[in-house]
């Protein structure tokens, strides 16, 4: 399991509780995200850092077209106004 180093003193389930400076790996895996997130919690190890939890469901790839570009207009400004 992934290490966490707590930042903030902190309570979780089942009747958990870890002071900043612990190095926790049982904190639950839908709280990670957010934690991180908040700063309270970092990786400690290296399997944390290479875990990416994300709320977010990409179904497929989405095509972006550019932008139509719209017509410049120039002015030119005489020096006696």
């Amino acid at each position: 399991m992934p290490k966490y180093l707590v930042k903030a003193g902190l309570d979780y389930p089942p009747n958990r509780r870890a002071e900043a400076g612990d190095i926790v790996d049982d904190i639950p895996a839908k709280s990670i995200k957010w934690l991180r997130d908040q700063g309270l919690i970092e990786p400690a190890d290296a399997s944390a850092k290479a875990e990416v939890v994300s709320d977010v469901e990409i179904d497929e790839p989405v095509a972006v077209k550019p932008a139509p570009v719209s017509k410049v207009v120039y002015a030119t400004v005489s020096e006696d106004e």
